[in-house]
């Protein structure tokens, strides 16, 4: 026969039965009613963890790849409030924002100079199409797995085309030949590179001296060419002086010829007069008319 419980009893024959039995019943009932309620928040926290993990929110500007058991999936989740399978899969969040990254390094230029304290600056994205590929290929550490590497070796490539002298008359020339090369490297892995900046760059002590020296060489090279056109434009400048002189001169001698010539025929002339004794010639010249015209 079932044993009656606690909650069975009447007042009546609860009274009847002994201290210990009615202690008994009461701690049976008691362990019954705390189990009970037990059970219940056991079961209201699981259903709540269960809701909380079906539920996953991805930021603005992320994207989230979700895993199965592990196992990434081909498809991505995109900004906003989303569902998934509790406890089975998981939701990564891959910050696909524009971020900058600074680094400094050494390298070698086309003439074998070395190139020391070389700081630049990159700006890149990941492409939310490609961010489940990236994080099933590589992770979450890409920046330091492919990022990094693929901007050290694509900077050190490009300087090694130009000349120390070069990398400091061409420096945005040098900065984009390093993009295009990064830029080839981190698409396949779904990385975008938005810019690639040449902050600074420095030579050794020997280099800069030899470069400054060669700058002042230039400089008076530059003053002494200023200074011989300056002296030709000057000579040429006398020489028209001169031949414009010279043809003043000129005209003045043929008027003064001229006129002395005229002078000499007058005086001539004169001569002549004085000599006639009043007698008319009997042959009359060019002479003799020109005289009687006067």
């Amino acid at each position: 026969m079932k044993e009656k419980k606690y909650e069975d009893y009447t007042r009546e024959e609860f009274e009847n039965l002994s201290y210990n039995k009615r202690e008994e019943l009461r701690t049976n009932y008691e362990i019954r009613k705390f189990t009970k309620r037990a059970l219940i928040i056991i079961v209201v926290i699981f259903l709540l963890i269960t809701l909380f993990n079906s539920i996953t929110t991805v930021p603005t500007g992320y994207v989230g790849v979700k895993t199965r058991f592990g196992k990434v999936q081909e498809t991505t989740i995109q900004e906003g409030l989303n569902f998934k399978v509790p406890f089975i899969e998981k939701i990564v969040k891959i910050d696909c924002r524009t971020q900058k990254t600074e680094y400094t390094m050494e390298a070698s230029s086309k003439d074998l100079q070395k190139v020391s304290n070389i700081k630049i600056a990159v700006n890149y994205s990941v492409d939310k199409q490609k961010a489940n590929i990236l994080y099933k290929e590589i992770g979450k550490d890409f920046n330091t797995v492919v990022v990094e590497p693929s901007i050290y070796e694509s900077m050190k490539s490009a300087i090694a085309n130009y000349t120390a002298e070069e990398l400091v008359t061409k420096r945005q020339e040098v900065s984009n030949l390093a993009q295009e090369t990064l830029t080839n490297k981190l698409k396949e892995n779904g990385i975008n590179v938005l810019a690639l900046n040449l902050i600074d760059l420095s030579f050794s002590a020997e280099f800069d001296q030899a470069i400054e020296n060669k700058q002042i060489v230039e400089q008076q090279t530059q003053q002494a060419q200023y200074e011989l056109e300056k002296a030709k434009i000057e000579n040429e400048k006398k020489i028209e002086n001169a031949k414009a002189e010279a043809e003043v001169m000129r005209q003045q001698n043929e008027q003064i010829t001229e006129q002395t010539l005229r002078l000499k025929e007058l005086e001539n002339q004169a001569k002549m007069i004085e000599k006639w004794n009043g007698v008319l010639p009997t042959t009359v010249t060019d002479e003799v008319l020109s005289i009687l015209n006067k």
